[in-house]
């Protein structure tokens, strides 16, 4: 299952990622048929257009399509995380009467072991 999944995973992210250069591929491999049938200067052959027109106009919609996703993502983003002043009210007291000590030495305690009262040496005889 997972050698069926990930090529397909895989495939989905690298075609949006160069989604622009698929529709640049696809106008080069039907450069022809685009000029003679989908351009809109096509009877203006002077101008050289050669179906680019066409190829702009899909940019535009790859662009705009792109930025309408990335932009509804940001704005639920934005609308999800809420920040009040009241949450952090309450904590700042606290806070302010905290006080930092700096520089002071903490007594050291002696070190006794938990297990010598349990564990000993073998007594010589």
């Amino acid at each position: 299952m997972k050698f069926i999944l990930v090529p397909i995973l895989i495939a989905l992210v690298l075609t949006q990622v160069f989604s622009k250069w698929l529709v640049v591929m696809e106008y080069n491999l039907n450069k022809d048929f685009i000029a003679k049938n989908l351009c809109v200067n096509r009877a203006k052959p002077k101008m050289h257009c050669n179906g680019k027109c066409q190829m702009m106009k899909r940019l535009a919609e790859e662009e705009k399509q792109n930025s309408d996703e990335n932009n509804s993502s940001s704005k639920t983003k934005i609308q999800d995380i809420v920040l009040s002043d009241k949450f952090f009210k309450p904590a700042l007291p606290a806070l302010l009467q905290a006080k930092a000590v700096y520089n002071e030495e903490k007594p050291l305690s002696k070190y006794s072991s938990p297990f010598a009262s349990i564990f000993h040496p073998p007594a010589l005889a």
